[in-house]
This record gives C-alpha cells, structure tokens and sequence, in this order.
C-alpha cells in the first residue's frame, strides 16, 4: 500500500509540474505574438513618433515578459531584429535593440535578466544609453546607469581568480561616416553590473591594458570580431587608413585582409599579431577536372587546407624555404650601400601601408593622446 501511494504522489507531482511548464510556456508564446508585433511596427515606422509609441509598447511587454521564470529557457525565435543572447553558463540573458532615427542616429535599449535561484522574481538590469556624462569611447569603468550603448552578439565567460567576468562582443552604427565593434566585460556585484574591467592588452608587449577596446571603422567597410573556437581565440581584422596620412580619421579605416587576435593566459587578453586564419584542415573537397578521354569529370578529393610555405616539413621545395624574396634596399640619406634583408629583418608591408612592430588595431588609444597633446601645445 506505501508503494501505490508513492507511486501515485510521483505521478500527481509529475502532473503538477508539467501544467506548470506547459502554463509557462504559453505565457511565452503569447507574450512573444505581443513583442514580435510591437518590434514589426517599431522596424516598419515611417516617423520617429510613431518609432517612439513603438518601442515603448515594446518596452512594456518585455519588462512584463522578464519577470517570469522560464526565461533563459524559451528560445524567442521570431525576435529576429532583437538580440536575445545568453551567457554559456546560463547565468544571464540579454535582450538587446537599437531604435534609428530620422537622422540616422542610432539609439540603443538594453535589459539583463538574472534568473532566480530560490522561486524570487528575477533580476532585471536595465542599461541605460548615457551620449551626455560620458565619453564617446568611454575609458574607465561603468554602471547601468551610464552605458555608451551597444547591440551584443556574444558573450564569452572567463575565470580570474576564482571570479568570473564575461567578455561581450558588440556592435554600434554610431554615425552616417563609422561604424564600431567593442569588446567589453561584464561583471556582477550582487545585484548590481559593472562595466569593463582591464584585461585587454593595448598592443603586443606593452604593460597598458584597457578596460574595453573600440575598433572603428569606415562605414563602407565590413570587419569581423569574434570568438574563434579553433584557435582559441578572439580574432579581429587588423584596421588601417586607406592612406598614411589619414591616420586617426576613422571614415577611411578598412581591414587589410591580415587578422590580429587576443588570446587568454588565465589572467588577461594578450593581443596576438597576425594570427594565421586558414581553413578547417579537417575538411575536404571535390576538385572536378574534365577529362577530354572520358565522358564524365574526373573527381578528386583534396584537403581544403592552407600551407606554410615556410614549414619545414612541408612539401614545397624539398622541405620548404621563405617563400618571400630579400628587399634590396638603401638609406639614401647617410649613404649607404644596399643591403640584403632575409625574413628576420625585412620591413613588414601591408596592402596599403606598411608598420613596424608592435601594431594595434587599436587605432584611437596612442593616435588621440597624440593629438590632445599637440592641442594643448598650441594653445599654449
């Protein structure tokens, strides 16, 4: 008899739980018809007032919508024009859009929602987009309450010291001329978000480190910022100006086509110089070759794969050599005779500049504070 009544209490608690589900998953869908909406008519306004009711009924139906538990679970699929991401360890979710105006300026909403550990309503954080107490490219470190306004589109959780802090990967339309990608962090101090911490590396070797990076570009280029699986790392377009002496005019920054990357070292980002991006060379294809003997293509399966000239067990050359020919080159100025330069030595070009070690992509930092003190030495 105690078997039967145990049996049948697991059953009605079974029962319980999945009306529970099922009545929070309809309040899921129901509410996702309400957001869905609110975001087709704030994307389809032909006005900024009618953008402005738009986005506030859609303000109010997410914050409704976040109260409930269930949130990290539900997937939010039609949301499309809406980022919805979670943090790898479900720790917290962010929904996450920008409003365009009639003169092309971009404002950005965000909210982050802690689920419940014990049955309590969740936490929401509220980021407010701050263009008036802080700095376009803002330094120091954040609160909600002041946030220069981003869309993320990854999170990345990182351990340090028994903490942990979520590296964020964003973006900002900014302006007709620039766009941004940002990488940032996240952390949490009770109910409360702080934001950027310095764990980015400005440039290869130096001590700075910076509590967030911007990388901003022309408005005409397109550049990618993210986390790489493969390597380990966050890999980057390196940016340059079309022309030397652009530098520090960010509407004519564009990517070289060579690609820098921050690794971690369980304490910080190292920023990496030209990180070798190739295929997976797991991968295979099919090379068709006609074959004018034969009535069907002749099909050939090939590693889709990128090889190091320089490797010295590569195939190229009887083991490989620099696949790169000395520069004759000459001082002019003090007179000297042209010298050969092997690979070790050589100047490193670009495809519309050339650097010496170390380089950023990073372009603002150093270029900025040049120009601020060369400011203040006129007016002095």
């Amino acid at each position: 008899m105690k078997y039967i009544f145990l049996f049948i209490l697991g059953l009605s608690t079974s029962f319980v739980m999945a009306k529970e589900k099922e009545a929070v998953d309809t309040f899921f869908v129901h509410q996702e018809g309400i957001l869905e909406d609110a975001l087709m008519r704030l994307r389809s306004a032909e006005n900024d007032n009618q953008r402005l009711i738009a986005n506030e009924d859609l303000i109010t139906a997410l914050k409704e919508t976040m109260k409930h538990p269930g949130i990290m679970d539900y997937p939010f699929e039609k949301l499309t024009t809406m980022s919805t991401i979670k943090s790898p360890d479900n720790s917290f979710r962010i929904f996450n859009w920008n409003v365009e105006d009639e003169n092309l300026v971009h404002k950005h909403y965000g909210y982050i929602v802690k689920p419940s550990r014990s049955g309590r309503k969740n936490t929401v954080i509220e980021l407010k987009e701050d263009k008036i107490t802080i700095t376009r490219k803002p330094e120091g470190m954040l609160t909600s309450q002041h946030w220069y306004g981003a869309l993320y589109y990854r999170i990345i959780p990182i351990k340090k010291e028994n903490k942990t802090y979520y590296t964020v990967c964003g973006f900002n339309g900014n302006d007709q001329n620039t766009n941004m990608k940002i990488l940032d962090v996240f952390y949490f101090k009770g109910k409360s978000v702080r934001i950027g911490y310095p764990l980015f590396q400005e440039s290869k070797n130096s001590t700075t480190y910076l509590n967030r990076v911007f990388f901003e570009y022309s408005e005409k280029a397109s550049i990618s910022v993210n986390m790489n699986e493969k390597y380990g790392a966050i890999i980057f377009d390196h940016l340059i100006p079309e022309t030397p002496n652009l530098e520090g005019m960010y509407d004519f920054y564009i990517p070289d086509m060579s690609y820098d990357g921050y690794e971690w070292n369980s304490s910080r980002w190292i920023y990496k110089e030209d990180v070798i991006v190739g295929n997976d060379p797991n991968r295979t294809i099919r090379y068709y070759n006609p074959d004018p003997k034969n009535e069907n293509d002749v099909a050939v399966e090939v590693s889709d794969s990128w090889i190091d000239p320089v490797d010295s067990g590569g195939p190229i050359n009887n083991g490989g050599v620099d696949a790169v020919a000395p520069l004759e080159t000459l001082d002019a100025k003090e007179g000297k005779k042209p010298t050969k330069q092997g690979k070790t030595k050589r100047k490193r070009f670009r495809l519309f500049g050339k650097y010496d070690k170390p380089h950023s992509a990073i372009g603002d930092t150093s270029v900025e504070k040049r120009k601020k003190k060369n400011q203040k030495k006129k007016k002095n």
